[in-house]
């Protein structure tokens, strides 16, 4: 996807309402229990894309690329998906909806698509009515999300004759149905929403506005990953941490001290329990980069150097933030491999 445009935020206080810790501490609480069970998708592209991709976070050698299995005409692929996408932030930026809008519509259509309802396996066997499915979802999160509707007649009419009022319905009861009316899940979004919470006030000593650069690019980190299907099989939370630790890199340590920024990380690890060291953290890290410069024409800078991306398996090491020393001084993440390191061990040190 190309073309998509930052917006600016007017302030972070505005994307965060004034959250309290407490609050964002029970919230993500629910949202990793949702994003691990009845929000979760599964790969429902596996047995029709011929496409080269990043392979699903659930084998061990996900940032190496492989090939599905031989297309079959008329099947729903990535590119499909992609299109699609493009064309939702198209409808919503003309009609002024949020952004967010669209990262609910395509969760609301991975979900049904990973369903085994006959209706989702039609639409992944036809692109026209895949582009059906895609356009209803659209229509379900705007009038579920925003204060203003489209109606299904002008959804009909921007569809150019391709389908009528009916078929919208029609569709949206097929998804509504498959979905089990589960339809407030989490996005990549609310999760930066809250994570944000936890950056300390020492943040902004140099600069006032460091909260709303990072929420900026973070966010429009989150808008452009909704179009990466590889992202969509991850977990939300490691997406979301992965779009703020490129983000923090993108500040020099003179605006952005070294202390405050491993307490930010620290505050979420200790607060939430997850690690924005992971090896999957890591994996999106570098697909963001990669679509954030296929997407602007120009790469994020990473000039900081003090959480920097790894880009090779071997030297990669599980880490955790450490409290830091009483002299505050800071030193990039080690990525020394741990011979006795556990496949899922969530333990390690910061040097």
């Amino acid at each position: 996807m190309t073309g998509l445009k930052m917006i600016p935020s007017i302030s972070k206080e505005d994307y965060t309402h004034s959250l309290s810790i407490e609050e964002s501490v029970d919230t993500i609480s629910v949202m990793l229990d949702q994003q691990s069970t009845t929000y979760k998708c599964c790969d429902y592209l596996a047995n029709n894309d011929s496409t080269y991709s990043m392979s699903t976070p659930s084998l061990t050698r996900r940032n190496q690329f492989h090939q599905h299995k031989p297309h079959q005409s008329g099947c729903v692929d990535r590119l499909c998906r992609e299109k699609m996408t493009q064309w939702c932030y198209q409808v919503t930026d003309f009609c002024k909806f949020r952004r967010e809008a669209v990262a609910i519509s395509i969760s609301f259509l991975d979900r049904f698509l990973s369903s085994s309802s006959p209706r989702a396996q039609k639409a992944l066997q036809s692109r026209k009515e895949y582009q059906l499915a895609s356009m209803t979802t659209l229509y379900i999160a705007i009038k579920i999300f925003e204060p203003m509707v489209i109606d299904a007649s002008l959804l009909a009419t921007i569809s150019q004759g391709c389908y009528d009022e009916k078929d919208i319905n029609d569709m949206e009861k097929d998804i509504l149905h498959d979905l089990g009316w589960r339809m407030n899940g989490p996005i990549v979004q609310d999760f930066i929403r809250h994570f944000l919470v936890f950056l300390p006030l020492s943040a902004c000593t140099h600069d006032d506005e460091v909260d709303t650069v990072l929420l900026d690019i973070a966010k429009y980190q989150a808008e452009i990953a909704v179009c990466d299907y590889d992202l969509s099989l991850m977990n939300q939370s490691d997406i979301a941490l992965a779009a703020l630790l490129n983000s923090i890199e993108g500040i020099d340590e003179a605006v952005f001290s070294g202390r405050s920024r491993f307490e930010f990380l620290l505050s979420i690890s200790d607060e939430t329990g997850l690690n924005p060291f992971s090896y999957d953290v890591n994996v999106a890290r570098a697909r963001l980069l990669e679509l954030f410069k296929k997407n602007s024409g120009y790469e994020l800078p990473q000039i900081a150097n003090l959480t920097p991306v790894v880009r090779s398996r071997k030297e990669f090491v599980i880490q955790k933030p450490k409290r830091l020393n009483s002299t505050g001084s800071t030193s990039p993440v080690s990525v020394t491999k741990h011979p006795n390191e556990r496949k899922h061990s969530q333990t390690a040190k910061c040097a």
